[in-house]
């Protein structure tokens, strides 16, 4: 794919304190939640087995891992599929759980909606890296923030788990801000809230729409964390993209 005008080839070195992308290094660098601070597919698989222990007295068969193979199918990585019947995730794990695995006796689908709501959140594992790249960040005067869709309750949630929860100064949900990523306002909304200016601030995320352009439309230098959602062809080329979250931790000795 040749490049556009004001496109930029992906970067993670340092030259002299500045990123080659042109991004000094910043004041204070907001984080997406799901698959960039927090591994979606690792915390699914810590609410199986919560799940497992609190329906498996009513299973015919299987275990944690069928659960969870299900709740991934389902949950599609965090985002409906175009077409879905379902108006939202839980609705669409809830009807996977109660449809696809083996019950003697299943539950009304508004008991494992609740279940899921319950304890979703709270079964929350950190992205590998997440913690060097957060002690990082800190170790050079960053603030360091949340910007994430969803609602408010499980933003905070999913935070509040998080080993290094007491770094982050604050989490602006897409409820809250009552806009969703990638609509610039979210993003000038946590740089007005923490006092600095979109373009001292970077954002890390792991989606190329929501994240990267959403962040990039309101100034601030995004960074995209491959792996999850492939960079489409028919955007300019993500100025900065890491494989993982250790290579900002690392920004500095490159």
């Amino acid at each position: 794919m040749g490049r556009s005008a004001g496109a930029c080839a992906p970067s993670v070195s340092v030259e002299r304190g500045r990123l080659r992308c042109g991004a000094r290094l910043p004041q204070a660098v907001f984080f997406d939640l799901d698959n960039t601070l927090v591994h979606r597919n690792a915390s699914i698989d810590l609410y199986a087995r919560r799940f497992w222990r609190d329906f498996g007295h009513v299973m015919a068969g299987g275990g944690a891992d069928d659960a969870a193979a299900v709740i991934k199918r389902f949950d599609n990585g965090g985002y409906l599929p175009a077409g879905s019947p379902f108006a939202s995730i839980k609705q669409a794990v809830s009807h996977g759980l109660q449809t696809e695995l083996a019950w003697r006796r299943a539950p009304e689908h508004e008991t494992l909606l609740a279940h899921w709501e319950r304890y979703n959140a709270v079964c929350t594992a950190a992205m590998p890296g997440a913690a060097q790249a957060v002690a990082w960040l800190l170790s050079v005067g960053a603030r360091i923030g949340v910007v994430s869709n969803g609602s408010h309750r499980t933003r905070l949630e999913k935070v509040a788990q998080l080993p290094f929860a007491a770094a982050i100064e604050l989490t602006i949900s897409s409820e809250s801000a009552e806009v969703k990523k990638p609509d610039p306002a979210i993003f000038l909304m946590a740089a007005d809230a923490m006092g600095v200016r979109p373009q001292d601030c970077w954002y890390v995320g792991d989606h190329p729409l929501n994240d990267a352009q959403g962040a990039m439309r309101a100034g601030m230098h995004p960074v995209w964390l491959q792996g999850f959602h492939p960079w489409p062809e028919d955007m300019p080329a993500a100025c900065c993209a890491i494989p993982a979250l250790e290579a900002l931790a690392g920004l500095a000795d490159a």
